[in-house]
């Protein structure tokens, strides 16, 4: 009775001291084990003001008649007589480009004797182009032009820009100083100090109007006028950087 006993109890202390082994492994790290390393990110910007280069009109004609032929018709004459019109100021078959063309069927959708008419009353044409203005001194001239040779849907005007390579490096090392600058700030708040960096990527390169939305609301209250006014204005040229950094 005593012998079993003994080798009951023996087992028991042999289990409880595996079980203690494993619990110690378990809870201490292993030494050269991998810590994850604390990690700031933050997003770079520059900008510039600069002037545009170029201008972007986008226009369209629109024509409507009861047979398809006679709208398409009508709609090929005024955009041949326009792209004809805009040549003799300059501007290049290569630098107007067709950004759309539709035709659509108008229903009449009247009941007539308790039953719905969906006949087809007339066709619409509509043509658009987008047009390049490399001589931004004839932008109102160009715009005059359109309207008079028939374009009848102008739907916008805006001023762009061509960023050259010299430019764009230009931003991309203040965007990293900017961002780096910004992690700097964040760890010292922190209480620690930018170790390395970990990612790195550069954004494209994008430029905005600076006051798009009011010159889109000017071109269109404008283009009825003898002679259209036109704001050149400055762009932004932005670009963006992500980085992540290492702190300790």
């Amino acid at each position: 009775m005593n012998l079993k006993l003994t080798k009951k109890l023996t087992r028991t202390i042999l289990a409880a001291t595996l079980a203690l082994g494993v619990t110690g492994a378990a809870l201490a790290a292993p030494q050269g084990a991998d810590v994850p390393e604390s990690q700031i990110q933050v997003t770079g910007m520059a900008n510039r003001s600069i002037a545009p280069t170029y201008a972007t009109l986008r226009l369209g004609i629109t024509s409507n008649a009861n047979n398809v032929m006679t709208a398409k018709s009508e709609n090929d004459r005024i955009m041949s007589q326009l792209i004809a019109s805009l040549a003799q100021v300059g501007v290049t078959k290569n630098n107007i480009q067709t950004s759309n063309f539709s035709v659509n069927p108008q229903y009449d959708y009247q009941t007539v004797k308790g039953q719905r008419d969906n006949s087809i009353q007339s066709y619409t044409v509509s043509n658009n182009v987008t047009v390049r203005i490399n001589d931004l001194s004839k932008v109102s001239q160009i715009i005059d032009r359109a309207v008079g040779a028939g374009a009848n849907d102008i739907q916008s005007l805006s001023f762009e820009a061509d960023v050259n390579q010299s430019l764009s490096d230009q931003l991309t090392t203040e965007a990293v100083k900017n961002g780096r600058h910004q992690a700097e700030v964040i760890a010292a708040a922190l209480g620690q100090q930018i170790k390395g960096i970990k990612e790195a990527s550069v954004n494209s390169t994008n430029t905005y109007t600076l006051d798009n939305t009011p010159r889109m609301y000017k071109m269109a209250a404008s283009a009825l006028e003898t002679t259209t006014p036109v704001e050149q204005g400055d762009l932004s040229v932005v670009k963006t950087v992500n980085l992540v950094f290492y702190v300790q």
